[in-house]
């Protein structure tokens, strides 16, 4: 028989396990929340640490305070990242580090050119006020044998006082603070000077039992006097040559006042850096005074020779500037005179004057204008453009130029008229005719005073033929040998002729006119007349003319007195030959103007 079975456990059971176990996790939670909230925080900046800008700006000044107090390795880090921001500044604001620093170097610098130009003028005026008197004299040649300059010798004779170094001291270490040394004086071992002066006090203040605050006021080497003023941080010494006066005293102990007031700070936590009383020396160069002697006398005689000189150089340059004036007036005054040229306007280009204006080709060259005032190329200079003056003067000009003018011949201008008279060749007035009206200014041309040459040639050759007559004997017709002598001559007259018809252009006919007396039958009077005509004209013919042809004519005895008479002939007989020379009406036109 089966034994019965054990109860099963309750189903709640478990249940109420996880009730209870999530009961404990709220209440661990409740408990502990906040701490693992915070821990979990913790954990996350640990592992996600970030240092941010405002944590570091907290801290910073503090720190770079406590670790610039350790060592100067702070410092010397700074200061390649400081000179570069300084120069990105600069770059970048120019003005505003101007500005900035202006009210501080303007100042400085107007007081240091002062300071060089009072010690300069100072020592020219006694340079120039001794050069050339008896004593400068004297002490030119002491120079020159003592191998130094003039102006250092002058200033050993006329120097009263002159304070030539300034030193400032660290009263308690006794380092050299800073020193200024006078224009022309060497400056050599000032650190060992300041520890002398130093140990000159400590031994002197040792051995007679001084104070600390006491020391001493004055030394004396040669010609030198150490002046040492006291401080509560610094002292002051200077060198002096030559006897200083007593206001001196005031002007280091103002000096020493001052840096004291401006550099207290520093003189207390001084730990033998001296870069930071650079700007003292400033107020130490104030000390550097000298004074000179004054001379008595008037004015040195260097300065009226130099006044003389002066005057002389005014009043050479005053003529001279005069002269040049005048010239130059001159100058203008002539180029405005010439005819031919215009000038419109006269710049200056450097040293040098240039002419704008015009020409006209006939007038003068004006660089001949400009040698005879003496004026050269790198002086002046004209830039003239070309054109055609239209006075009298360059008409005639341009007529002579242009129509080549005869020298027999006479041009006036009257009105646009171009009025010619005298002689000239018939080829010469043709082409007057065809150039003249084409020249600029001339409208016309007048030619009734102008006698053509070559026409009054002919004309004369013309009368010459016409006074000649060949005679005849009683009945006779045929030529003798006197009779062809005299008209081989004429022959000569009527080539001369033919040679003067061609430059004229004209074609002359002459008329061979025989004549018979009136004596037997009038028909045999005429054929003789023709005959003896024809009997000339054979003799004639023997030579080629190209212009002038020969025309016969028998006049017979009705004739023979009006011919005669005509001809000028003294024969009553009428026995002869004539000749008549006719040109053509158009031809004998155009041969004359």
């Amino acid at each position: 028989m089966a034994s019965p079975s054990r109860p099963s456990p309750p189903k709640s059971s478990p249940k109420i396990s996880l009730e209870d176990s999530q009961s404990f996790s709220d209440l661990r939670r409740l408990l502990l929340a906040p701490e693992q909230t915070e821990l979990e925080q913790l954990k996350g900046r640990l592992e996600q640490f970030t240092l941010q800008p405002h944590d570091v700006g907290r801290v910073l000044p503090d720190a770079i305070r406590l670790r610039a107090k350790q060592d100067s390795r702070l410092l010397a880090s700074m200061i390649p990242i400081t000179q570069e921001a300084l120069s990105l500044s600069i770059k970048q604001s120019p003005q505003l580090i101007s500005d900035s620093i202006a009210p501080i170097l303007g100042p400085a610098i107007r007081k240091a050119i002062a300071r060089a130009m009072r010690g300069m003028i100072q020592s020219m005026n006694q340079t120039l006020e001794y050069s050339m008197s008896w004593k400068g004299l004297q002490w030119r040649l002491e120079a020159f044998r003592t191998g130094k300059s003039f102006a250092e010798v002058v200033l050993l004779h006329t120097l009263l006082f002159r304070v030539e170094q300034v030193f400032l001291i660290h009263k308690k270490t006794g380092l050299l603070l800073n020193h200024v040394v006078a224009e022309g004086v060497s400056g050599q071992g000032e650190e060992v000077i300041s520890g002398m002066l130093t140990a000159i006090q400590d031994f002197v203040r040792d051995s007679f039992g001084q104070k600390q605050e006491d020391g001493l006021e004055s030394l004396r080497i040669g010609d030198l006097t150490v002046w040492i003023e006291q401080g509560s941080g610094a002292i002051l010494a200077g060198v002096i040559r030559g006897a200083p006066p007593i206001e001196l005293r005031e002007v280091f102990q103002e000096t020493l006042e001052t840096i004291h007031a401006q550099f207290s700070e520093l003189l207390q936590a001084f730990k033998g850096d001296v870069t930071a009383f650079g700007d003292t020396r400033l107020s130490l160069e104030d000390c550097l005074q000298a004074q000179f002697e004054k001379k008595s006398k008037g004015l040195p005689i260097m300065f009226w020779i130099l006044l003389g000189l002066v005057l002389l150089g005014l009043g050479m340059w005053a003529v001279q500037a005069r002269s040049d004036h005048q010239r130059w007036a001159q100058l203008l005054e002539r180029v405005g005179q010439e005819p031919g040229l215009v000038v419109t306007s006269v710049q200056e280009q450097g040293s040098k004057s240039i002419f704008y204006g015009l020409r006209d080709p006939l007038a003068i060259n004006p660089e001949q204008i400009l040698s005879e005032f003496g004026y050269s190329f790198e002086q002046a200079e004209f830039r003239l453009n070309p054109f055609m003056d239209l006075t009298p003067e360059f008409v005639h000009k341009r007529a002579m130029s242009q129509l080549r003018l005869p020298t027999s011949v006479v041009v006036s201008w009257e009105d646009a008229t171009l009025v010619l008279a005298g002689e000239a060749s018939h080829s010469w007035i043709q082409q007057t005719q065809l150039l003249g009206p084409l020249m600029p200014g001339v409208t016309q041309i007048q030619m009734e005073e102008l006698v053509d040459t070559d026409l009054k040639q002919f004309e004369t050759l013309k009368a010459k033929l016409e006074g000649n007559t060949v005679s005849f004997g009683l009945g006779k017709s045929s030529i003798t040998q006197d009779q062809q002598s005299a008209l081989l001559s004429l022959a000569e007259t009527i080539r001369d002729m033919d040679q003067m018809a061609m430059v004229l252009h004209i074609s002359p006919q002459i008329h061979i006119q025989g004549f018979s007396s009136p004596d037997g039958d009038r028909k045999l009077n005429q054929a003789l007349s023709l005959q003896r005509a024809k009997s000339v004209l054979n003799v004639l013919m023997n030579r080629s003319f190209q212009a002038i042809t020969f025309r016969v004519e028998g006049m017979g005895p009705s004739s023979s007195t009006q011919a005669l008479s005509s001809m000028g002939s003294g024969e009553s007989l009428g026995r002869l030959v004539g000749f008549r020379v006719l040109l053509a009406p158009d031809r004998a036109s155009e041969s004359r103007p």
